[in-house]
């Protein structure tokens, strides 16, 4: 059986030439990806760029238990094309920090780095540099994206206005449920089909750049968008309060997978607190014109992706309000998200 090389064996530079000879650029617009003190790359005179940057702490955003090192590259990754197609636009360009504790295998990193090129070469990623250094005890990544969007198609969370028509992509809660499903190992909850459905929708989060794309190349007035990290409450409060509005959301209209209905209905669970209130699901959530919401519907169905009219927006400073299928107006608890020092 062939010895594992550890971290501490490889030491520093030597993780670097093994990442840097497995990790090749192919854009002309990279000059210089790793090997030098900084990347450096062209940029495109009629667009704007975008940058953002993400960090994950094991024992924080996650379980070595329940995720494995593939996933976890995928999904560090995931969460930050997310921020890019969040804006309008869409992502070329990453750089990663590690923290790796010196136990750390070199089979580990190789999956990890499995995890992070095979999602970058699905969406046109280039992987151009980073850092490595020691951790004490946990593993910590750290996540840098570059992206781009047309100069006058950057979509922000504000902008909304009273009358403006709520959608988001997808369906709201999966993840959630696939974190539960994870945590507490729900055995009498369902088929195994639909568990795996939502672990994997949990683990293994698709950003919606397609749908961001159709958005930005559209003439369609887009008014404010976010991405669903955080639950559709809490981030549709984010696009009101920004312009101290508030929104009515129709329960009716609220998208469920089949997988989530199954797994609530065999725990007895209500399935719009997960939809409402359900985080990590990576979802767009925008608004749009009234006058739009025709000519979206029809680009939508004609590209055969999934979109809901959930709800609108209203001129109540910071008030949700859920409107049942009887009719009855529920006010919802926006809530401020959670917060790393408290």
């Amino acid at each position: 059986m062939k010895k594992t090389t550890q971290l501490k064996q490889l030491g520093e530079f030597g993780l670097i030439e093994r990442l840097r000879s497995k990790l090749n650029t192919h854009s002309p617009r990279i000059k210089k990806g790793i090997g030098d003190d900084s990347a450096v790359f062209s940029t495109h005179p009629n667009k704007l760029q975008l940058t953002s940057t993400d960090a994950l702490i094991e024992t924080i955003h996650f379980d070595l238990k329940t995720i494995s090192p593939i996933q976890l590259g995928h999904k560090a990754i995931a969460v930050n094309i997310s921020d890019i197609a969040a804006m309008g636009g869409t992502p070329y360009l990453a750089l990663i920090s590690l923290a790796f504790p010196s136990s750390t295998s070199t089979k580990f990193i190789d999956k990890l780095y499995s995890g992070f090129q095979t999602i970058c070469d699905s969406n046109k990623i280039e992987l151009v540099g980073g850092d490595t250094v020691a951790s004490p005890k946990h593993l910590f990544i750290n996540v840098c994206i570059v992206g781009e969007a047309f100069k006058d198609r950057v979509f922000y969370r504000t902008g909304a206005k009273p009358g403006d028509q709520i959608f988001v992509t997808g369906n709201l809660g999966d993840s959630a449920m696939g974190l539960k499903i994870l945590r507490e190992k729900i055995k009498k909850s369902g088929s195994i089909k639909h568990k795996n459905t939502l672990v994997k929708k949990h683990l293994e989060p698709i950003p919606r750049v397609k749908e961001s794309s159709l958005l930005a190349r559209s003439k369609l007035k887009i008014t404010s968008m976010i991405d669903i990290s955080d639950g559709l409450t809490q981030d549709l409060g984010h696009l009101s309060t920004e312009n101290n509005l508030g929104a009515n959301l129709y329960e009716d209209r609220l998208p469920a997978s089949k997988a989530l209905l199954n797994v609530c209905f065999q725990k007895k669970y209500n399935p719009i607190d997960w939809i409402l209130q359900g985080g990590e699901d990576y979802e767009l959530l925008f608004t749009i014109k009234p006058e739009d919401v025709k000519k979206l519907e029809k680009l939508f169905l004609k590209a055969n992706v999934f979109v809901s009219h959930i709800g609108e927006i209203t001129k109540s400073p910071k008030k949700i309000i859920l409107i049942t299928g009887n009719g009855s107006k529920v006010p919802l608890r926006v809530a401020t998200g959670f917060n790393h020092f408290k």
